[in-house]
């Protein structure tokens, strides 16, 4: 692995306060989802959701490479929380998820893939930093685009 395993600590510190969205909010904890949102919010939840779906599939390919199976473990994980917490959001706002047909998975080298599925995350979150309005989403987008560069630096090949 081509950086320290305090990396890989960090992101996995980060995905356990991700997934305590759900939970009542702590003093310091992040605020839960309220019922105030708009069109930019659900669209980027609608979209996040199936894209974490396919990101988990192509996280299990990774798995199977020595080299990169903590980061990859890490990112199932996380995705999986998000996954939960960003369904209870839609219902919160009284949305029902659209159905949305996901992208056949690539082939070729799965780590470059999740490296560039990871960098289409943090577009998403970028568009949703520009038009959202709940603040959980937004804190959320920053998440996103905070440990989807960190975690698509990592998989890509040293230069």
């Amino acid at each position: 692995m081509r950086r320290s395993s305090s990396f890989v600590a960090a992101i996995l510190c980060a995905a356990a306060l991700a997934a305590c969205d759900t939970a009542a909010p702590a003093a310091s904890g992040p605020p839960p989802a309220g019922p105030e949102h708009n069109a930019a919010d659900v669209a980027f939840v609608e979209a996040l959701i199936p894209h974490h779906q396919a990101g988990i599939e192509l996280a299990q390919r990774v798995a199977e490479q020595p080299d990169h199976r903590v980061l990859a473990e890490a990112i199932i994980s996380t995705e999986r929380d998000e996954i939960t917490r960003m369904t209870g959001w839609l219902t919160l706002w009284g949305v029902t998820p659209s159905p949305k047909s996901a992208k056949p998975l690539p082939t070729g080298d799965p780590v470059k893939a999740l490296a560039a599925h990871q960098e289409e995350a943090i577009a998403l979150a970028q568009t949703e930093q520009a038009q959202g309005s709940n603040r959980a989403a937004l804190d959320f987008a920053k998440e996103v685009i905070e440990s989807r560069t960190a975690e698509a630096s990592e998989l890509k090949p040293a230069r």
